[in-house]
């Protein structure tokens, strides 16, 4: 789930927030509309009664085959971002796939580096 009007408010009109949910897995057999229920159904849990969920106004939904890492366990959130000598990896398939899993793997994969800098250049 993203608030997308809490980084760039031009995303919606003055005054109201775009929402943005993401589903892992296909939902194939599953209408839009049986899947938007799904979801004003888990977000209502999240939210409680203070926040009317189902009140929303649903745009529309993408179907994006692919669009996250897999994250099927077992998942191993630890990677080495060091694959070999000079060579650093990152992003959220590193780690969670989310905005923070992105985040994390980019820093672990910059800390790697720094420490390797900071060898080679005491020997």
């Amino acid at each position: 789930m993203f608030f997308a009007t809490n980084v760039a408010p031009s995303y919606g009109p003055p005054g109201k927030v775009l929402v943005s949910v993401s589903l892992i897995g296909l939902y194939e057999d599953v209408s839009d509309e049986d899947l938007k229920m799904k979801v004003v159904e888990e977000l209502s849990g999240w939210f409680g009664k203070e926040v009317a969920v189902g009140s929303w106004t649903y745009l529309r939904s993408y179907r994006v085959k692919f669009a996250q890492p897999n994250q099927c366990p077992p998942t191993d959130l630890q990677k080495n971002p060091k694959l070999g000598l000079g060579l650093y990896v990152c992003g959220d398939y590193r780690t969670s796939a989310t905005f923070d899993g992105a985040l994390v793997s980019g820093r672990k994969a910059a800390e790697a580096l720094l420490k390797d800098r900071s060898l080679v250049q005491a020997s």
